[in-house]
């Protein structure tokens, strides 16, 4: 069984009291690692932009002064996981409509906050950075990881904050992004970008024309800023 990786977190929260709470539940939770924490929502906001893909998990309050937690979410383009912390249930629908993985009613219990880490761990399934090789890489599954064999993966689609990976005997969703991928498939020639939301395995390319290439059998989209690049990445008589 491979070690379990340490999540790096963040809270955002006007209340002191219950980032003390908080910081204390993570200290003894295996698996996070706390980074920051912010009392100030635009400070919050700052560091999320600068650190930008680095963080795995941010405990947010909806409801703070200057600026809320749904602005913080829509000005730093955050893509990974969130729980929402809220002393006013109204929230708690709101916060799901933000694809939240759990909603953390103050005051909350360590059972509570448990509960929404274990949430986060289910809905973790996410490319680990450093268990790639040119030949293969490991996805994070649930609680195991699963080995793909780049030779196996037909094409890739991009899916707002997931991205799915077709290959030969399934298909997986992954908490990713198409640049994301791309960086691990820097020594593969073979994965070519041909639209914003695919990258294609040319060995199943089986077609194509100028607006669209069957790969796998599905017919998926050309961009018109990834034609030229396409063309140049295949041989031609």
């Amino acid at each position: 069984m491979y070690p379990d990786k340490m999540n790096r977190c963040v809270i955002i929260d006007d209340d002191a009291a219950s980032i003390e709470v908080l910081s204390h539940y993570i200290s003894k939770t295996k698996s996070l690692d706390l980074v920051a924490k912010f009392t100030d929502a635009i400070e919050g906001l700052n560091f999320l932009v600068e650190k930008k893909g680095t963080i795995d998990l941010i405990f947010l309050d909806i409801e703070m002064p200057e600026m809320n937690g749904f602005e913080i979410l829509k000005h730093s383009q955050y893509d990974g996981a969130l729980i929402v912390i809220s002393a006013n249930h109204e929230n708690a629908i709101s916060a799901f409509e933000t694809n939240a993985c759990f909603y953390l009613p103050k005051p909350f219990s360590y059972t509570q906050f448990l509960k929404g880490i274990e949430k986060f761990k289910e809905a973790e399934v996410r490319i680990d950075p450093n268990s790639y090789s040119r030949d293969f890489i490991f996805v994070k599954d649930d609680r195991l990881y699963k080995k793909i064999l780049f030779a196996d993966i037909s094409y890739c689609e991009g899916k707002g904050d997931y991205i799915s990976l077709k290959c030969k005997s399934q298909t997986y969703t992954i908490k990713s992004t198409i640049s994301n991928f791309l960086e691990k498939l820097a020594a593969n020639p073979e994965f070519v970008q041909v639209h914003r939301s695919y990258v294609i395995n040319l060995h199943y390319l089986t077609d194509f024309d100028s607006d669209t290439a069957v790969v796998d059998g599905k017919i998926i989209p050309i961009g018109a800023k990834y034609k030229e690049q396409l063309k140049n990445s295949v041989n031609f008589l």
